[in-house]
Parts: structure tokens; C-alpha cells; sequence
């Protein structure tokens, strides 16, 4: 289950918590198109108490920090889930995200559900998986507002 504690920062962070590519953080607020951001989520911390998990992860893209991401997580033992709440946090803005993980797999998957600054009014959605490391995880975010 620690692992499925790991993969919460997906979401979200398009759950969190850390999401939107530099290019996307200057795009006008008129700016329809959709913008890809694809990240590692490397965790700082984490504390679970009973089927909750609280987690911070840094947000990592071609070897730099581009964020960082808080994550709340309740999890369903008898599904094999987790349904968390992600915020992103970046240099203009704040990206909000729900997303579930499964505890099988590590397969995640969710929706952008507003931000912040360049990010407010953000939609989209959120996927990722198991990185090269327990305490990594890959996170791809598609989003647009």
C-alpha cells in the first residue's frame, strides 16, 4: 500500500498538486489550446493515518524543480483504490486535481479542477504511473482553460 501512498501526487497535482509547463504559465487567459506538461513526482514526505494519507512531493521535468505539490489522499482498501486531492503549486499559479489510484497497478487517473493565477479555471485531465523509483512517479497532465 506505501506505494499506492507514492502515486497520489499525480494526481494532480493534476490531484496537487504540481502542473502546467512553462510555456503554458504565459499563455494569455483567452488561450483555449491545450497544454502537456509530463513531470516526475519525487516525494518529500508523507504521514498516513488509518486510510488517510498526507503527502508532499517535488516536481521534477529534465532535471530541475519546476514545482511542488501537497496531497490528500483517502484510501478504499476493499476497491484496491485511492482517491486523492492534489494542489500544484508553481511560480504562477496554483493547478488543482482528483484523481484515483489503483492499488494493483499504480495506474492513475483524473481531472484538472481549477487553479490559481494562470491557472484558474483550468480543466483537463491526469494520468500516470510507477516511476524508476518507489518514491518516484510519472505524471502526464493535459489541461486548458
Amino acid at each position: 500500500m506505501k506505494r499506492t501512498a507514492l502515486l497520489c501526487t499525480t494526481t494532480v497535482v493534476l490531484v496537487g498538486g504540481s502542473l502546467a509547463a512553462t510555456v503554458a504559465a504565459t499563455a494569455a487567459p483567452s488561450d483555449a489550446r491545450t497544454h502537456t506538461l509530463s513531470f516526475t513526482a519525487h516525494t518529500i514526505a508523507s504521514k498516513t493515518s488509518g486510510s488517510r494519507l498526507v503527502e508532499a512531493d517535488r516536481l521534477v521535468k529534465s532535471g530541475s524543480t519546476i514545482g511542488y505539490s501537497a496531497n490528500t489522499c483517502a484510501f478504499d482498501f476493499a476497491a484496491h483504490t485511492a482517491h486523492c486531492e492534489v494542489t500544484l503549486a508553481r511560480a504562477h499559479g496554483q493547478l488543482r486535481a482528483k484523481a484515483t489510484i489503483n492499488a494493483d497497478t499504480g495506474a492513475l487517473s483524473g481531472s484538472v479542477v481549477g487553479g490559481t493565477g494562470v491557472y484558474q479555471g483550468a480543466t483537463g485531465t491526469v494520468t500516470g504511473g510507477p516511476g524508476a523509483k518507489p518514491d518516484i512517479t510519472d505524471i502526464t497532465v493535459h489541461w486548458q482553460r
